[in-house]
């Protein structure tokens, strides 16, 4: 996996066990960027990177821009209190991977072998930047994607049913998706870009 690389963040989103705090499902989500750093409590280096995982959470937070810290290891108990022992120096989002699924989308098919490793994606769910958190180039990397996120125009929910949706071209459904950055491509007919507007906009 490389750069450009497309995440289906809701199936990854939907695996994990939280931890700590959890991420929007609200207007946000079509707006937000989601940074998965992978670490372990048995890791130095994830140990050390982790008030600077803080700040710059606490940096962008304003940015819709969202840090979730994700271990594979086996023990809730052993990482809840791990967690709770760090407070406030760990000022993220914290989760579990018990199926391995987000190590299968980002660590497996990006080679990484070692961790702190960090991926930075952008609303679409398109990796923008993998790489060790404490590069010089992963804050850097983040504002740009961040500031091209919350350049969007927020806007209104859409109120209209499938039926009424289906009243208006294909051209305008697509228009209405694209604008709120849901990906539309595996709707086939006009009836599943209806149905994806009313599941993903009805609230954006």
């Amino acid at each position: 996996m490389s750069v450009g690389t497309k995440i289906d963040v809701s199936e990854l989103l939907g695996d994990l066990k939280f931890i700590k705090g959890s991420l929007p499902t609200t207007d946000v989500e079509a707006s937000r960027v989601i940074v998965f750093e992978f670490w372990a409590t048995w890791c130095p280096p994830c140990r050390q990177s982790i008030p600077h995982l803080s700040e710059v959470q606490a940096k962008y937070k304003s940015k819709d821009v969202f840090l979730v810290g994700v271990t594979n290891e086996r023990n809730p108990k052993q990482i809840e209190q791990f967690v709770s022992q760090m407070g406030s120096q760990m000022d993220y989002v914290v989760a579990l991977d018990p199926s391995n699924t987000a190590q299968e989308a980002l660590m497996v098919p990006a080679g990484a072998r070692g961790i702190p490793h960090a991926f930075i994606l952008d609303p679409s769910g398109v990796v923008t930047w993998q790489g060790h958190p404490m590069e010089s180039d992963f804050e850097s990397a983040l504002s740009k994607v961040a500031a091209k996120a919350t350049s969007r125009v927020k806007f209104a929910p859409v109120t209209e049913s499938v039926e009424e949706l289906m009243g208006k071209s294909v051209k305008e459904l697509k228009t209405i998706l694209q604008d709120r950055g849901v990906y539309f491509a595996d709707c086939v007919e006009k009836g599943d870009l209806a149905k994806r507007i009313v599941e993903r906009c009805s609230k954006v």
